[in-house]
């Protein structure tokens, strides 16, 4: 992993030293094992280096080549002996060529086609000295960030926001809106920032600016991926454990032991089991590490939920003994203080509050082991794993009608939801919003979240959903290939988090399951391969059948993350609501959040967890999420704060 950055005065002049120190100080961080920087002329380059992979030894960027072209380069080339074959270089170079110096080969060789033949995590910028021209590119799946700032004078383009607010010309202004659609759920586009002068470089995506010309094109679009058909079904499970074994062999390279997450989910210990294999063949084995609940408590299963990973962790542990199992509990500290070190360190309120406590407990286990690199299920039920409901829709739109009803059959105590899945897509949209509304007694779809209703009117909530893919008060899409590849599209905020957390922990999140090749086979193949006769998820099902316990593969229950939340919050409630109300004199935060539910659901707190999936638990769940946006625009704004009424 690398921390990378380039600076360009537009109007020629050469940029500021104590600038590029400023950035350069922050981006420490995020490579601490080696940093340089470049200057050359109108422009100044800055690279550090976190050593990764054997082949980081001999990393020396910024490249030059011919002395026009600067090249920076984050990230891992997976397809290294595939491409040197291509470039004919010798087989004997590959162990000391970084992949910074593959990429410039490529870049020398193809331009901006060099990116689509790239597998793997990466992140590119290259600036032409001659003509001033500079290119910015992403890869396929987004899991290496570029983030970049645009004015008349000056283009500055960094790994992350914060090595970009070091400049003192790149304003640090809140992204109000993006910040109230976190609250409701929405707002998971690859472009748009927490910061209003921010930008990032989309997935599979370019930003090319020459002059007073900008663009941005995708060399990669999701949506163009190929329908993939063979004869029988053993032929797709075949295909896919080959293409499986091959993107965890792949994030396997690395120059100390990986170490992997687990659950007795499907994506996870699939990963874990394959990489223990591959490990064994070596004589090493494989730590994984494990959230479970805290000291004391249980609770007991349900239907659809399991709320304890550990009795099916240790069932794959027992079936596969190169496989070292360690489970964590919570750290107890104080949950306010996790939460706004969870904020400080992820500068973005993004995701479940709760469940990334626990990857950070995770994170800090791995490197007290001496690990930098751990392979994840991430995303998986987008892709290796996905249900499959989506065929019920296509059944429906093909005429298949047998099939559905066979499907919906299968189906058992879930008949009913199944019969939802198929028929709702084709519920007129407008007779749709009309029984919504209905529903919510005319009140606005964000009703019920923690958001100020006046800001959410005015910041243009509904109009903003529905130019992102994600409106609100629609039926599902007919199209499971489209959804997927809409949900593949809401990564970046979690791509950024995983950032930040490489850059404190020092590990490297890598994700088999958003490896391109496996990508566009999952994407692509029939979505009758996901479900068969009542089985969802039969792909990953029939492909690790022999390799995990019948107890994980065929159970039809998932994980409950941060089950514990409701006693954890429970015990510290009176400082939580103490807290929020020293939060709501925050004038800023006050216009955004609705600071008065948020503490009469403290004050109101139950004795007892509610019911599962219930609209009381619901609002119980989003205390956490309100507490960490509110410490994110206190950090972002600083602490500026208006008596209001609350809390004197």
């Amino acid at each position: 992993m690398s921390g990378i950055a380039a600076i360009l005065n537009l109007e020629g002049s050469t940029v500021p030293q104590s600038e590029i120190e400023r950035m350069a100080s922050v981006l420490k961080l995020y490579g601490p094992d080696r940093q340089k920087t470049l200057t050359r002329g109108n422009a100044a380059f800055l690279f550090c280096l976190q050593h990764l992979t054997p082949e980081d030894l001999f990393e020396r960027q910024p490249l030059i080549f011919a002395e026009r072209i600067v090249l920076l380069f984050d990230g891992r080339i997976d397809n290294r002996s595939e491409l040197i074959e291509t470039l004919g270089i010798a087989a004997n170079e590959l162990g000391s060529m970084p992949d910074g110096l593959i990429a410039l080969r490529l870049f020398d060789r193809w331009g901006e086609r060099a990116f689509e033949r790239i597998l793997g995590d990466f992140a590119i910028i290259i600036v032409d000295l001659f003509d001033g021209r500079i290119i910015c590119a992403r890869d396929q799946m987004g899991l290496r960030v570029l983030h970049y700032h645009r004015s008349d004078k000056w283009f500055s383009v960094a790994t992350v926001p914060e090595a970009l607010h070091a400049l003192s010309w790149v304003p640090k202004v809140l992204n109000n809106d993006k910040v109230g659609d976190t609250l409701v759920q929405r707002g998971l586009n690859a472009e748009t920032t927490y910061y209003r002068e921010i930008s990032r470089v989309p997935p599979g995506g370019i930003v090319r600016l020459h002059g007073t010309s900008f663009s941005t094109d995708q060399f990669w679009n999701p949506k163009n991926i190929a329908d993939v058909r063979f004869k029988n079904d053993r032929q797709y499970v075949e295909a896919f454990q080959e293409l499986l074994h091959s993107a965890v062999k792949s994030r396997l390279r690395c120059y100390r032991a990986p170490c992997a997450t687990i659950t007795g989910g499907l994506d996870s210990s699939s990963v874990a089991v394959i990489a223990a294999d591959m490990l064994a063949a070596k004589g090493e084995k494989l730590n994984t590490f494990t959230a479970v609940p805290e000291a004391g408590f249980f609770r007991d299963e349900l239907p659809g939920n399991y709320f304890d990973e550990t009795p099916y962790v240790r069932q794959i542990a027992e079936a596969n003994p190169n496989l070292i199992p360690h489970f964590l509990a919570p750290s107890m500290g104080p949950i306010l203080e996790q939460i706004a070190e969870q904020i400080r360190l992820g500068d973005s309120p993004s995701g479940a509050i709760m469940n990334g406590l626990w990857v950070m407990d995770i994170c800090a286990a791995a490197r007290s082991a001496g690990h930098n690199v751990m392979l994840v299920g991430e995303m998986g039920n987008i892709t290796m794993s996905y249900h499959g409901r989506g065929l019920f829709a296509e059944l429906l739109r093909r005429g298949r009608w047998l099939r559905l009803y066979r499907e919906i059959e299968a189906s058992g105590y879930q008949r009913k939801k199944m019969l939802r899945h198929a028929f709702l897509p084709f519920v007129p949209a407008p007779l749709f919003r009309r029984y919504k509304q209905w529903r919510r007694r005319g009140r606005p779809p964000w009703h019920g979240a923690l958001i100020n209703s006046e800001f959410a009117a005015r910041s243009g909530i509904l109009d903003r959903a529905a130019r992102e893919n994600a409106p609100f008060d629609v039926t599902g899409g007919r199209d499971s290939k489209l959804s997927r590849i809409h949900d593949l599209e809401c990564y970046s905020d979690t791509a950024d988090w995983y950032v930040k957390l490489r850059a404190h922990f020092g590990i490297d999140c890598r994700a088999p399951a958003l490896d391109r090749r496996l990508v566009e086979f999952c994407i692509g193949i029939p979505t009758d391969q996901y479900l068969h006769e009542g089985s969802d998820r039969w792909l990953i099902r029939r492909a690790m059948r022999g390799r995990l316990p019948d107890c994980v593969l065929y159970k039809k229950k998932y994980g409950f993350q941060a089950a514990d939340w409701f006693p954890r919050l429970t015990r510290e409630r009176y400082n939580i609501a103490e807290e929020v109300k020293r939060l709501a004199a925050n004038v800023d935060v006050a216009s955004i959040i609705d600071m008065e539910s948020l503490i009469a659901i403290l004050d109101n707190w139950p004795e007892c967890e509610p019911p599962q999936y219930s609209k009381e638990q619901g609002r119980l769940r989003m205390v956490p999420q309100a507490i960490g946006v509110a410490y994110f625009i206190e950090k972002a704004n600083g602490p500026r704060s208006l008596q209001i009424g609350y809390y004197e």
